[in-house]
């Protein structure tokens, strides 16, 4: 007779980095339950295997999933706690971006080195090597930057779904920002005589984000999240705590299992509180828009027509960017009520 203890994919224990890994995985579970930790898991490692598939769903359908995909969120997050914790012990400027940047790069590669890491490692690179060689910082321009060498490393990566949706992410967030900012400040927070930034900036990066995306996440899941918006104003501040405490988690827990126990039953509490907010939003009748049969050239149409309205926002006084961020909302309505019908 032959007793398994365990099933282990096989390679896994090859290597340092296999090693790295499985240690970090285990640790990971240390003090959460089994829904918990493997919700931690494919926030800090990417492997989402575990993740019951009816709460991957609930997920999706409210607009969350992209925190349990590693992002450029997660590796600024890294770099950030990175870099401010090597200030406070005094290390000198130009070394802590270089520890910074290996230690980042290091993650990336034990998380499996997904297209958008790769991206947001580059992009941590080019912004922190800025200052030590005397650059100054351009998003946009780090943002083509980093597009023609990633590509040129990898043109296939032009066909992944989520090197699609980090890439038009992050070029929403710079270019639809600062408008959406204005109208949400001259609508939603009106009544506050002096609109809280920190509101106003959540909302109006959740939104350039979704609209950016949203042709993509049509032509690709034929669903899209309408309840986004207001999910992420809880999902995105909470998601930092909980990636920086599986972080600190993990790597505690590769030294000693039980230093581990503490961080993560803190973690717990936080990830009952995403999975809650998940399953109460994707349970509303509303939390979805059907997009069966988007084409490419629906999504084309899309983007062709948001052209104009970036371009006129930038061109004329910053006092009409209200209306055309109001014009932008409408296309992106009417475009998913085109796509709707289209489909029925």
């Amino acid at each position: 007779m032959v007793e398994a203890t365990g099933v282990y994919p096989v390679g896994e224990e090859r290597g340092w980095i296999g090693r790295v890994h499985r240690r970090t995985d285990i640790a990971l579970g240390h003090g959460l339950r089994p829904t918990e930790a493997a919700v931690v898991r494919g926030m800090v490692l990417g492997d989402r295997s575990l993740i019951p598939e009816e709460l991957e769903d609930a997920f999706q359908r409210s607009g969350v999933t992209h925190v349990l995909a590693i992002s450029g969120q997660h590796v600024a997050i890294l770099a950030a706690v990175l870099f401010f914790g090597l200030r406070l012990v005094a290390v000198p400027p130009n070394a802590r971006a270089g520890i910074t940047i290996l230690l980042t790069w290091l993650y990336i590669v034990v998380a499996g080195a997904p297209p958008s890491a790769i991206r947001a490692g580059v992009v941590a690179t080019l912004v922190l090597a800025a200052k030590p060689l005397g650059r100054q910082v351009s998003p946009l321009h780090f943002m083509t930057t980093m597009l023609a060498a990633v590509l040129s490393y990898n043109p296939l990566l032009l066909y992944s779904t989520g090197f699609q949706l980090s890439v038009a992410a992050v070029f929403g967030i710079l270019l639809l920002r600062e408008p959406l900012n204005a109208l949400v400040e001259k609508t939603v927070l009106r009544p506050f005589d002096d609109p809280p930034r920190a509101v106003s900036n959540l909302v109006s990066v959740s939104l350039a984000a979704q609209i950016s995306t949203t042709p993509i996440i049509a032509a690709t899941f034929e669903e899209v999240s309408t309840v986004g918006v207001l999910t992420n104003l809880v999902a995105v501040p909470i998601s930092g705590p909980i990636l920086t405490l599986g972080l600190l988690g993990s790597t505690l827990g590769n030294l000693a299992p039980f230093l581990a126990y503490p961080l993560n039953a803190c973690n717990g509490f936080l990830v009952t509180v995403l999975i809650a907010v998940a399953r109460f939003a994707s349970s509303l009748p509303f939390a979805t828009s059907t997009t069966p049969g988007v084409t490419p050239h629906l999504v084309a149409l899309f983007y062709a027509a948001c052209v104009p309205i970036v371009v006129a926002e930038r061109t004329f006084r910053k006092e009409t960017r209200p209306l055309w961020a109001a014009l932008l909302l409408l296309w992106t309505t009417l475009w998913l009520v085109l796509v709707g019908s289209g489909s029925t």
